[in-house]
C-alpha cells in the first residue's frame, strides 16, 4: 500500500494533517547555462512559486523541520553549499528554511549513489555486445533498487511524529514509506516551463533539420 498522496493540506488519511508525519515533494528543476532566451525567466518564476506554495503549506500543515535532497552528498552546511553551487533557485528555498531552524539531513549514501551514476554512464556509451549490455543493466538495476531502499529507510527513520519534511528530487512519484503523508508541490509554472522547453527543443531540431536539408541540396546543386 502506497503512502497517501495529498495535494491540498487539510484532513489527511490518518486524521489531523498537523499531527501526521508528512513530506512536501519538490521537483528539482536544474539551471541550464547557455539555454535559449526565456529559460532563466521561467526557471526563476518556478522557484519563486515553489517558495510561495511551501510557505502556504507550512502555515496550514506545519513548518519544515527536516530537508532531504536527492543527488546531494553530505548534510548540514556542506550539503547547503553543494546546492548553492549547483542550483541557485533551490538554494534560495532551502536557505530560508535552514535559517528558520530546519535540519538539512543526509539522504544519499555516497557509495550507492556513485555506483548508480557510474553504471548509468556505462549504459550510454554505445555497447555492442548484448551479454555485456545485459550485465551492466543488471548491475545498474541492482544498485538502483538498493539506493531506493536506502532513501526510503532514511525517510522512515528520519521523520519523527508530527514532523514536516521537504524533499527535493527528480521524480514526483518517488515512493514514500507507509504512514507518511505525501504533498506534491506542483505550481503551474512547472507545466509552463516544461511546455516551453519542449517547444523550444522542437524548434531547434526543426531548424537543424532545415539546415541539414539546405546543406544537402547545396552539395547536390554543386
Amino acid at each position: 500500500m502506497a503512502a497517501e498522496e495529498t495535494r491540498i493540506a487539510g484532513e489527511s488519511a490518518t486524521g489531523d494533517i498537523l499531527t501526521a508525519r508528512k513530506v512536501y515533494i519538490v521537483t528539482m528543476v536544474q539551471p541550464s547555462e547557455g539555454a535559449p532566451e526565456g529559460f532563466d525567466e521561467r526557471y526563476d518564476a518556478y522557484w519563486d512559486a515553489v517558495d510561495t506554495q511551501v510557505s502556504q503549506l507550512e502555515e496550514k500543515a506545519g513548518a519544515v523541520v527536516r530537508i532531504f535532497a536527492e543527488g546531494i552528498i553530505g548534510k548540514g552546511e556542506d550539503a547547503l553549499q553543494m546546492v548553492q553551487q549547483s542550483n541557485v533557485g533551490a538554494h534560495k528555498v532551502l536557505l530560508s528554511r535552514v535559517s528558520a531552524g530546519a535540519i538539512f539531513e543526509e539522504f544519499e549514501d555516497a557509495d550507492l549513489f556513485s555506483k548508480v551514476v557510474d553504471w548509468g554512464r556505462c549504459l550510454h556509451i554505445g555497447l555492442i555486445n548484448e551479454e555485456v549490455a545485459a550485465e551492466i543493466q543488471g548491475k545498474y538495476d541492482d544498485f538502483t533498487e538498493k539506493r531506493l531502499v536506502h532513501l526510503q529507510m532514511r525517510l522512515e527513520e528520519g521523520i519523527l511524529e508530527s514532523e514536516s519534511a521537504l524533499i527535493f528530487g527528480g521524480d514526483p512519484n518517488f515512493a514514500i514509506p507507509d504512514g507518511i503523508e505525501k504533498i506534491l508541490i506542483s505550481p503551474p509554472e512547472l507545466d509552463e516551463l516544461e511546455r516551453w522547453v519542449k517547444k523550444t527543443n522542437e524548434e531547434i531540431q526543426q531548424q537543424m533539420d532545415q539546415e541539414e536539408e539546405f546543406a544537402k541540396s547545396g552539395v547536390a546543386d554543386g
